[in-house]
């Protein structure tokens, strides 16, 4: 599962920092090298600098946006996109 957190500068004022943490953590924690549910391997964490949907004026606030495979997230918070994560880790 590949997790793209934007990082852009209005993704990073509205939160996007504490989703990485939450994302890290998951990672650190629920994929560790003895997990049967996934590996590190499993869990890719990408940061971009700009996922350009806040560029698109009639979007309107979209910040943070998450992109978790090809699901794009909209006023991402660290608690759904972790969710989100540990539900499709759990398939």
């Amino acid at each position: 599962m590949k997790v793209t957190i934007c990082m852009g500068s209005k993704c990073t004022l509205m939160g996007a920092n504490s989703i990485y943490d939450a994302v890290e953590l998951i990672r650190e924690s629920i994929c560790g090298p003895e997990s049967e549910l996934c590996s590190a391997e499993n869990l890719e964490i990408e940061l971009s600098h700009c996922l350009d949907y806040c560029k698109n004026k009639e979007s309107g606030q979209v910040a943070p946006v998450v992109l978790i495979d090809d699901e794009i997230i909209f006023k991402a918070t660290a608690q759904e996109v972790s969710e989100k994560i540990i539900n499709k880790l759990k398939i």
